[in-house]
């Protein structure tokens, strides 16, 4: 018993301290201190390393998502714009377009209104010299036989007729001369 004599113990008076504990306390302590630095602090320190490099990553990850959504917002922003554009664009090509179709629907239809009035006059005209023609072939019959029957013998029809057309065509030439 080599430790005997370190074991052998008086009677206790108050707080003693034995090195033998102490030395036992010192191996123990510097034995679990190897341990847990080989066997524990290791893995630990890896550990804390892989995550301290996914935490690096997921900020990476994080700042690149911020910036591909913030050029995606600029992008979107920018399409919407172009968008707006090209809608404002259009609308107003559809705007001018309708205003050159009413006015060339406008044009045509006083076109149209000028050709109706045209050949009403036309009609009108014909009308109104066919009323006259026949008033002076009737007026120029009663001459005639006014005439035979004032002078009380027959007058020579197609003479006096032409007598008659003859002045009137002068009477008709004085009055769209006068008018």
């Amino acid at each position: 018993m080599a430790f005997a004599p370190l074991l052998a113990e008086e009677a206790p008076t108050g707080l003693v301290v034995h090195p033998f504990w102490v030395l036992a306390s010192i191996v123990n302590f510097l034995v679990i201190l190897f341990l847990l630095r080989r066997y524990l602090w290791g893995p630990i320190l890896t550990v804390l390393a892989n995550r301290a490099e996914k935490i690096r990553e997921g900020l990476a990850m994080a700042e690149a998502a911020r910036v591909e959504r913030d050029a995606m917002k600029a992008e979107v922003e920018r399409l919407l714009a172009d968008a707006r554009r090209d809608a404002q664009a259009i609308a107003e090509r559809m705007t001018k377009a309708a205003e050159a179709a009413a006015a060339d629907i406008r044009a045509q239809s006083k076109a149209e209104a000028d050709r109706i009035r045209e050949r009403g006059r036309e009609d009108a005209k014909q009308l109104h010299d066919q009323a006259l023609a026949q008033l002076r072939s009737e007026l120029a019959g009663m001459v005639v036989l006014a005439a035979s029957r004032v002078l009380g013998r027959e007058v020579n029809a197609e003479q006096h007729r032409a007598l008659i057309e003859r002045s009137l065509d002068e009477a008709a030439a004085q009055l769209t001369e006068q008018s």
